[in-house]
This record gives structure tokens, C-alpha cells and sequence, in this order.
């Protein structure tokens, strides 16, 4: 069992990572992340690696949807983990995932597990949402 200044840490880990991503302070955003950090996307079966990639993916996210939003709507914290659930979205303006701008907006639930450093930074975020539903809604693909 973790103690509760350990808890709080890791919270506020979280919870400075979704004020940094929903301001879209890049530099920030990709501190909270501590050593050989990772991000997995689920939707693509896709695992990023390291500060330069997670830098990558999220300047990319901001440039295609300049308007980039997060809504949180609940969280979960055990002693491994903290799970985020809620909504993203934004207007689709500029290239994105090799897209090119629609000027649609998206809005689509998502749920996000966060693991933790020794130092209780973010190890990893694991982000589960509905891929289809995002191109659905950019009209990329038709819904069927």
C-alpha cells in the first residue's frame, strides 16, 4: 500500500498533466512524463517512447486541433494507477495523422490509465478511445 503523500504526488502528477495537455503547454506538458517515458494508443495498437516522440504526438494533436479540449468527468486511484475517464475534442483545422483539415469538430469519450516513476512522475499513459468514431466524425470514413 502506498502512503498518502505518495498518493497526492502521483495525483498531482495526473492532474498537472491534464491542466498542461488542456492549455496545450507542450513543454510542460511533456515534463510530467519522468524517465523513459511511454505513450500507448490503444485505438492503433501504437506504443511511443521517450520525451522526443511524446513531444512529437502531442505538438501534432495541438496542430490539428488548435482548440484541443479535455473534459474530465471521473478518476480512479489505486496504488498502481490512476484512470482517467472523460471527453476529448476539438475542430480538426490543420493536418493531422496524415488528414488533412476538415474543419469538423470531434468529441469522443476516453479513458486513460496512468503508471508511475520511482519519483512518482508518469512512467506511461495508456489512452483507450474509439478511433473509428473520430474519423466517422471527420468524415474520413463512412459509418456503415
Amino acid at each position: 500500500m502506498i502512503t498518502q503523500p505518495r498518493r497526492e504526488a502521483r495525483l498531482k502528477a495526473v492532474h498537472d498533466h491534464i491542466r498542461f495537455e488542456s492549455r496545450h503547454a507542450l513543454d510542460e506538458l511533456v515534463q510530467t512524463f519522468g524517465k523513459n517515458p511511454e505513450w500507448h494508443n490503444k485505438a492503433a495498437d501504437e506504443i511511443l517512447t521517450g520525451h522526443d516522440a511524446l513531444r512529437a504526438f502531442y505538438s501534432e494533436l495541438f496542430g490539428g486541433f488548435p482548440d484541443f479540449w479535455l473534459d474530465i468527468r471521473d478518476e480512479h486511484v489505486t496504488d498502481e494507477a490512476v484512470t482517467v475517464e472523460g471527453l476529448f475534442g476539438g475542430t480538426h483545422t490543420g493536418p493531422w495523422m496524415g488528414i488533412p483539415p476538415t474543419s469538423k469538430k470531434v468529441a469522443v469519450p476516453f479513458c486513460a490509465v496512468f503508471s508511475f516513476t520511482e519519483d512518482d512522475r508518469l512512467k506511461s499513459e495508456t489512452a483507450y478511445f474509439d478511433r473509428y468514431s473520430i474519423l466517422s466524425q471527420l468524415g474520413v470514413i463512412s459509418p456503415s
